[in-house]
């Protein structure tokens, strides 16, 4: 039997090197989907957990003053203004609205957020509440309130918007082009 010598020279023949190259193009092809469905529900993950913490603030104030908060407008950044897939700062000032609910969070972030409420100087305005996905049945309320979180995390040019109400305690997620909520967490 005849043995082939490379002439002492150790290596990889371009037969394996062409498999090796095939095994890592396979991988990737389904380890970069996975891994950017993990990167948008990270990102989605700040919007539950601040909209959380909003309706927190929200259910204190109302049992300190017995009213909720006025309503409070876009921060940091109003929607559909080209901001996506990344993190911005919030620019709260000494007499910030978000600072008299007591809410600050650690960090910039995704998402933008708002709180509607139907006061105005501290006091209810007349007429029903918007419809909110996931909140079917407003009915009489009052009084009440619903945050929003809406950003486009994953730069797909759609925006994502979250809701949480005094009526409801779940999130909400509707693409803003949606008619209806899609996702209920």
């Amino acid at each position: 039997m005849k043995r082939f010598n490379r002439g002492g020279g150790a290596g990889f023949t371009l037969i394996e090197l062409m498999i090796v190259v095939a095994i890592i193009g396979i991988l990737a092809a389904v380890a970069i989907p996975v891994y950017s469905g993990y990167v948008k529900r990270a990102k989605a993950s700040e919007a539950f957990t601040l909209l959380q913490g909003i309706r927190e603030k929200e259910e204190a104030y109302f049992a300190e003053f017995k009213r909720y908060t006025d309503d409070i407008g876009w921060e940091p950044y109003i929607p559909g203004d080209g901001t996506c897939d990344q993190t911005t700062n919030w620019n709260l000032a000494v007499d910030s609205d978000w600072l008299q609910l007591g809410f600050v969070p650690d960090g910039p972030t995704y998402y933008a957020y708002r709180i509607d409420s139907g006061y105005e100087g501290g006091v209810l305005q007349p007429g029903a509440p918007p419809a909110t996905p996931g909140t079917p049945n407003w009915g009489t309320l009052r009084p009440w309130f619903r945050a929003i979180a809406e950003g486009d995390a994953d730069c797909d040019g759609a925006d994502a918007r979250f809701y949480i109400s005094s009526r409801n305690k779940t999130i909400i997620k509707c693409d803003t082009t949606d008619a209806v909520a899609d996702d209920v967490y």
